[in-house]
C-alpha cells in the first residue's frame, strides 16, 4: 500500500515537473517515471541517487531521503545497533573469560558450573551482595538530536525535564527550584557526615545500642579480635564501649565519620568543597536539566518523528558506573583445604569482574527500551515520509522526491534491523543474568 501511494506521487510529480535538482532547480525536465531516459539523464546531471545505490542502514548510511526528520530517525536506528552490538560483545567477552576462569566449556551455563564447583570444593553457601548500578543519561543528547532533526532548537539554550536527579555544576553556587532538593557529595579520607555514606561509617558506640560492625575499644562481652593492649578490634557480642565502624550499604545513613563519600541533602553550608552536586526532584516531580540525569528524560517539544529520535538518543547515551559487589561464602570445616583455597581464588577473580557486568546489564536494559521505542515509532516516521513526499510533489523537488522513494524502501528494513540487535543483546543479557540468579 505504501509503495503504491508513493508510486502515484512520483508519477504525479514527474508528469508536472517544472523544477529539477532541488531548491535551485534545473528547468526543462520532463518524463513520468524514474526509468524515463530524460528523468535519468537529469538525475545523473544533478547527482541524484534514484536507484538507492548508496545503501542504507546495513551500510551505516543514514543520509537516504534528504529530509532531516526522516534521516535523523535512520541515524538513531544505526546508533542503536552500534550500542546494542557493543554491549552484547562486551558481555559475551566477559562471560567467556569467566568460563575460562572456572575451566568451563565455551557456552556452558556459568551459574550451574559455579554451583557445582562450590559444592565439590566444600563451600556451604555462596551469595552475591551488590549495590544497584547507577546510570545517568546525557540530557543534551536528546536536545542535539531534536536540533538536528527540527533545525529550530538551539542546543546551547535548551533544558530538558528530568524525573530523577540532575547533575549540577559544583564550581558555582548550586541552586535548585522548589520541586527539587540539593544533594552534595563530599569525599574524604574522613568526613563528618550527616547523610548517606558510601564506604565505612564510624560512630561513637555510646550513641548506638548495637554495633553491627567492628568495635574498637572496650567490649562488655565476647570480642572476636583483641589487640596487644587488650582492646577490641573485631565484632563485639555484647556492648561496645568505644567506636563502632560499619561497612555501609548503598544509601545507608551515617551520623558520624564517613571514610569514603558522604552525600548530604540540603546541607546548611551548601555544596562548597563537594566533588559532586545535583538537584533531585521531589516525589513524582521533574527538574529542568542541562547536564546528566539519572532518571527519565523528557526531550524538548518536537514533531512525532523527531521526538522518537530524541528519546532514543537520550537512552543510547547512557553511562552506568560499576557498583560495589561482594561475594559472601561459608566454608565447610571438613572439606579439602586445597580445594577450598583454589575455589575461593576463582571467586576473587569473579568478584572483580562482576561490577562491569552488572553495569553493562543496567545499560543494556535502557538500550533495549530505546530499540523497542524506535521500532514502534517507525510508523510515525513512515507517515512523516508520505507527508513530506506530498510536499515535495507539490513543489516539484526532484532530489527530495526520489530520496524519499529510497527512504520508504529502507523503512521496511528497520524492523528487522532492530529486532536482530535486540535478539542478540537479549541473549547476552540472559547469559549474564544466569550468574546473578545462581548467586542469590
Amino acid at each position: 500500500m505504501m509503495q503504491k501511494s508513493f508510486g502515484f506521487l512520483v508519477l504525479l510529480t514527474a508528469t508536472a515537473l517544472v523544477g529539477g535538482c532541488g531548491e535551485d532547480g534545473v528547468p526543462g525536465l520532463g518524463g513520468s517515471l524514474k526509468d524515463d531516459p530524460l528523468v535519468r539523464m537529469a538525475a545523473e546531471a544533478c547527482m541524484i541517487d534514484i536507484d538507492c545505490e548508496a545503501g542504507g542502514i546495513a551500510e551505516g548510511n543514514a543520509a537516504i531521503s534528504g529530509m532531516a526528520k526522516v534521516d535523523t530517525f535512520f541515524q538513531s536506528v544505526i546508533n542503536f545497533q552500534a550500542k546494542a552490538d557493543n554491549i552484547s560483545g562486551s558481555l559475551d567477552a566477559e562471560l567467556e573469560a569467566i568460563r575460562a576462569d572456572f575451566g568451563l566449556e565455551a557456552g556452558a551455563d556459568i551459574g550451574a558450573g559455579i554451583k557445582a564447583q562450590a559444592m565439590a570444593s566444600g563451600v556451604a553457601s555462596l551469595k552475591l551482595v551488590a549495590e544497584p548500578a547507577k546510570c545517568s543519561v546525557d540530557a543534551q543528547a536528546s536536545v542535539q538530536a531534536s536540533a538536528k532533526c527540527e533545525g529550530m532548537v538551539n542546543p546551547g539554550s535548551v533544558m530538558v525535564e528530568c524525573k530523577g536527579s540532575c547533575e549540577a555544576d559544583v564550581t558555582a553556587e548550586v541552586m535548585c527550584d522548589a520541586s527539587a532538593d540539593v544533594e552534595c557529595t563530599f569525599q574524604g579520607p574522613a568526613i563528618e557526615c550527616e547523610g548517606s555514606c558510601t564506604g565505612t561509617c564510624t560512630v561513637n558506640a555510646e550513641l548506638t545500642a548495637d554495633c553491627g560492625g567492628t568495635c574498637k575499644g572496650g567490649c562488655d562481652g565476647e570480642c572476636s579480635l583483641m589487640n596487644a593492649e587488650g582492646e577490641c578490634q573485631g565484632t563485639c557480642e555484647g556492648t561496645c564501649m568505644g567506636s563502632c565502624e560499619v561497612e555501609m550499604e548503598a544509601g545507608a545513613t551515617c551520623e558520624g565519620e564517613c571514610r569514603g563519600e558522604c552525600t548530604a541533602t540540603n546541607p546548611s553550608g551548601g555544596c562548597e568543597g563537594s566533588v559532586r552536586a545535583s538537584c533531585k526532584a521531589k516525589g513524582d516531580a521533574s527538574v529542568m536539566c542541562e547536564g546528566s540525569c539519572d532518571g527519565e528524560v523528557t526531550p524538548p517539544s518536537a514533531s512525532v518523528e523527531c521526538e522518537a529520535s530524541a528519546k532514543a538518543e537520550a537512552s543510547l547515551n547512557v553511562e552506568c558506573s560499576p557498583p560495589r559487589v561482594e561475594l559472601q561464602f561459608e566454608l565447610m570445616a571438613s572439606a579439602n583445604v586445597e580445594a577450598q583455597a583454589e575455589f575461593t581464588a576463582k571467586l576473587k577473580v569473579l568478584e572483580a569482574r562482576l561490577p562491569k557486568i552488572l553495569a553493562s546489564l543496567k545499560r543494556a536494559d535502557l538500550v533495549l527500551k530505546a530499540g523497542e521505542g524506535l521500532a514502534v515509532d517507525g510508523v510515525a516516521a513512515v507517515e512523516g515520509s508520505i507527508e513530506a513526499a506530498g510536499e515535495a510533489a507539490a513543489a516539484g523537488n526532484f532530489r527530495v522526491l526520489f530520496g524519499l522513494n529510497c527512504a520508504v524502501g529502507e523503512l521496511g528494513k528497520v524492523g528487522g534491523a532492530i529486532e536482530g540487535s535486540i535478539a542478540s543483546l537479549s541473549a547476552s543479557v540472559s547469559g549474564a543474568a544466569e550468574i546473578s540468579s545462581a548467586l542469590q
